[in-house]
């Protein structure tokens, strides 16, 4: 993603998050959610480059998720020179109910370093604690806590690749996004959000602008829950236009708003986006507001 106008955790936390069903699952948590942090970090960066980080990754998404959700597919594609791969899990809501709600995160990283202050490790890849990782963690605690509360509307949960490889060999950025909207025009969500750089210490999301303008409904819905659980990190205040995943969406004339960190942290696009910048209470924040969006959606 970027900004319109510049064009340690171990066993015990694994245990928690891919363990049996239980009343403790019923509810998001911002630890448990850095454990899935953690274990993506543990695979290395997931960059073109490196097939193995990559293959780890969506085995270990998709094997959180085919306990959990009602169906599971993956979706490969091919695209600008590159092969990627979407991973789609929804959980089925009230038999009575059409809607949907997507929440979507990509699971990639960025293979240059570009904004690091030392010019020797500018085409390293990065880590991507917070731009990638943080994502997926939301969606992954959010559906251990789908798979034990079942909603009246059915909620996709979906994990886009090749986002981050924007302004690399001309490609654009979101890749995934625009392949997983073009290979499935029969779906339009009633809603969506995509949940990106989430987990800073000191999480700041404002309003992005192009989600403003096209999904104000939406996002107004969205900051009122976040006033209503005291979610300090949702401003109220314009931020700026940012190329993300919600784009796709929004050019198909689908609501989708993006929940993203602005202005975006020091170590962004940089070797520094390592997992001591996170914050299980940060998580938290988002995936209550996550967590009662869903909850709450479409009741009187």
């Amino acid at each position: 993603m970027r900004p319109i106008e510049r064009l340690f955790l171990g066993t015990f936390l694994w245990a928690c998050c891919t363990g049996p069903l239980n009343a403790e699952l019923a509810e998001f948590d911002g630890q448990r959610a850095m454990g899935h942090i953690a274990k993506q970090l543990d695979f290395g960066p997931r960059e073109p480059g490196n097939l193995t980080a990559k293959k780890n990754t969506i085995d270990y998404i998709r094997q959180t998720l085919e306990p959990l959700a009602d169906r599971l597919t993956v979706q490969s594609f091919q695209a600008h020179g590159l092969q990627g791969s979407n991973l789609w899990a929804s959980f089925e809501g009230d038999s009575k109910t059409t809607e949907h709600i997507m929440l979507g995160a990509h699971w990639d990283t960025r293979p240059r370093a570009e904004q690091d202050p030392d010019r020797r490790k500018r085409r390293t890849p990065i880590m991507g604690a917070n731009d990638g990782a943080s994502g997926v963690a939301v969606l992954l605690e959010l559906a251990a806590a789908l798979a034990v509360n079942r909603n009246s509307v059915t909620v996709d949960l979906v994990f886009f690749d090749l986002e981050d490889m924007g302004d690399i060999g001309g490609r654009p950025y979101s890749i995934g996004a625009s392949q997983f909207i073009a290979a499935n025009p029969f779906y339009r969500p009633n809603a969506g959000i995509i949940v990106d750089m989430v987990c800073d210490k000191a999480l700041s999301i404002p309003r992005e602008q192009y989600s403003q303008t096209l999904a104000a409904p939406l996002m107004n819905q969205l900051w009122e829950i976040a006033k209503r659980q005291k979610a300090t990190a949702f401003k109220d205040q314009p931020g700026t236009y940012i190329t993300d995943d919600h784009l796709p969406f929004l050019e198909a004339g689908i609501p989708v708003v993006d929940l993203i960190h602005f202005p975006f942290p020091s170590y962004w696009h940089s070797s520094g986006d390592t997992i001591d910048k996170c914050s299980a209470a940060s998580l938290q924040q988002v995936g209550n507001v996550l967590s009662d969006f869903i909850g709450t959606y479409g009741a009187d």
